[in-house]
């Protein structure tokens, strides 16, 4: 701006060392040309030291914005199963007892499970006639009877063949019946009142489970 405002001077002069009485409007314009100039000098000079000031001053910033919370949504833990129990299937077994004699003393009676060899007994009182096993598993049972008081190897008795063919002289086959236990049924009949096994033990009959031979 100084440089356009030195120009304007320098053609001034130039033109009023050249200007004759005559052109003396010219000169007047020329002068009010440079008043001008002078005053739209000073009007943008104060613009720019007005623009300078605003340019000094601080800019003013935003507030911080709070840095928000992380969210999370709750997972529900995974539940562990509870493992349900098997419930077996059972059935049952009665029967008749009986014992060569007019009264009938107190028994032992054991039921072997042939696939897995566990069994399964019950004591009965002096002149007991029947037995009941009401809950055994399912499966194929031999039924024993045993005396409990005085018990011995060679003398019990036994569900057998000689049983189911009716006690007669002429039924020899005292091999063991396996009886069939059914789920939610009941096996009757099976009457563990042979005997007359000459030798148990050799006839293959377990000896009482509950009492140690040895």
């Amino acid at each position: 701006m100084k440089r356009i405002l030195f120009a304007v001077i320098i053609l001034l002069v130039t033109l009023s060392a050249c200007v004759t009485p005559q052109n003396t409007n010219v000169e007047a314009e020329l002068r009010a040309t440079l008043v001008a100039v002078n005053v739209q000098s000073t009007i943008q000079a104060d613009q720019i030291t007005s623009l300078e000031t605003l340019l000094a001053q601080p800019t003013a910033t935003c507030p911080v914005c709070p840095t928000p919370e992380p969210t999370f949504t709750p997972l529900k833990p995974t539940e562990t199963p509870v493992p349900t129990a098997t419930v077996q299937a059972t059935g049952s077994v009665s029967g008749r007892l009986g014992y060569p004699s007019e009264m009938v003393p107190p028994l032992r009676v054991v039921a072997f499970n042939i696939l897995t060899g566990e069994y399964y007994w019950q004591n009965t009182v002096l002149n007991q006639m029947n037995y009941r096993f009401e809950s055994l598993p399912v499966g194929t049972y031999h039924v024993l009877a045993y005396l409990i008081e005085n018990p011995t190897r060679t003398f019990y008795a036994a569900y057998s063949n000689f049983v189911t063919c009716g006690y007669l002289e002429s039924c020899t086959d005292h091999t063991l019946v396996a009886v069939e236990v059914k789920a939610g049924m009941e096996t009757t009949n099976v009457d563990p009142n042979d005997w007359y096994g000459t030798d148990p033990e050799a006839l293959g009959w377990p000896l009482d489970p509950t009492i140690n031979w040895n």
